[in-house]
């Protein structure tokens, strides 16, 4: 028997109310009371080849966070037809992690791979660890739609710029639109401390991933305070004359991180000031690494690196993230 949808049959059932209360009909439409048919299944909460434990496990997961649970990239699976050589043939849908919104495509080709969590242990496990670790630490446009737990994500990206060439990258999250992936292989296993330095490089990566969502300008400040340094090179009577004014690379504002150099030892007096990028990630890091109180403890006496560091972290808090 042919199923018709929900908006058919209200719609049937409209029609025949519409035309009873004019007068027109007097039989024909059954009974007075109008009932609609079960709902469809949101097939997010219940994807295609979920056992009985998965789905026990992502309704929990739904109920007590609104997002979806996913151990499988693909949502939704039918078979609608024969093929001529009677193999069958699928409609199907997937997670999709490159969709974008606006359907509009970019100059490259991404090609996602997958190795599954298999046992239902490993999925409690990554599930637990996402929920007590990850998720009290997102908020507003951080919270995913939903979440694919995986062993393993392999990014292939077909750039046409580069004539075709693959390349492949094996990310530790990779957030899209409406998914999140992530790799909890092996979370179970750690303890604490390395859970927590686990969590703090995926909430790295999540940052990172929704910096472009962040006005052109949301980082004028926090650069205003180093501007006149970066990518800069001194030597002989200029450098001795910048060391006497700013002994140390925490003077300008720049923390440790190995991309300058900053020497007053034998005849070469010297300075040589990193890139940009190299100071918002090493604060990125600190962020992600360091209490406010052990960023003072180490930096507390250089008034621009708490200033920089008070200003990322109010930068990420409006992207959602949640000290």
């Amino acid at each position: 028997m042919k199923k018709h949808s929900i908006y058919q049959q209200l719609s049937a059932a409209a029609s025949c109310l519409l035309l009873a209360a004019c007068g027109l009909v007097l039989t024909g439409c059954g009974s007075d009371s109008v009932e609609a048919s079960p709902s469809e299944e949101d097939v997010w909460l219940h994807p295609y080849g979920a056992s009985q434990s998965d789905q026990s496990l992502q309704t929990q997961f739904y109920q007590k966070n609104g997002i979806y649970l996913l151990f499988n990239d693909t949502i939704r699976k039918e078979r609608v037809a024969t093929n001529p050589d009677g193999t069958p043939y699928y409609d199907f849908e997937t997670a999709n992690l490159s969709y974008i919104m606006t359907g509009i495509s970019n100059n490259y080709k991404e090609i996602f791979e997958f190795d599954y969590l298999q046992t239902d242990a490993d999925k409690q496990a990554a599930t637990r660890f996402i929920e007590d670790k990850v998720l009290p630490h997102l908020g507003g446009g951080l919270l995913p739609f939903s979440l694919l737990l995986v062993n393993k994500i392999t990014f292939n990206v077909e750039n046409s710029s580069t004539y075709g060439m693959i390349q492949k990258q094996i990310p530790m999250v990779y957030a899209g639109f409406r998914c999140t992936a992530i790799v909890t292989q092996g979370v179970a296993d750690m303890d604490d401390a390395t859970q927590k330095t686990y969590c703090n490089d995926i909430l790295k990566s999540i940052v990172n991933s929704k910096v472009s969502a962040l006005p052109a300008n949301a980082f004028d400040e926090f650069y205003s305070y180093s501007n006149a340094y970066y990518s800069t090179y001194a030597m002989y009577e200029a450098a001795e004359a910048f060391f006497v004014d700013h002994p140390t690379p925490y003077s300008i504002g720049l923390l440790d991180g190995g991309y300058y150099r900053w020497s007053t030892e034998g005849s070469l007096i010297m300075y040589n000031i990193k890139a940009k990028n190299y100071d918002l990630e090493d604060y990125t890091n600190a962020v992600f690494t360091y209490t406010d109180a052990e960023f003072e403890a180490l930096y507390g006496e250089y008034p621009i690196c708490m200033r920089k560091f008070k200003l990322l972290k109010d930068i990420y808090q409006t992207l959602g993230l949640k000290f």
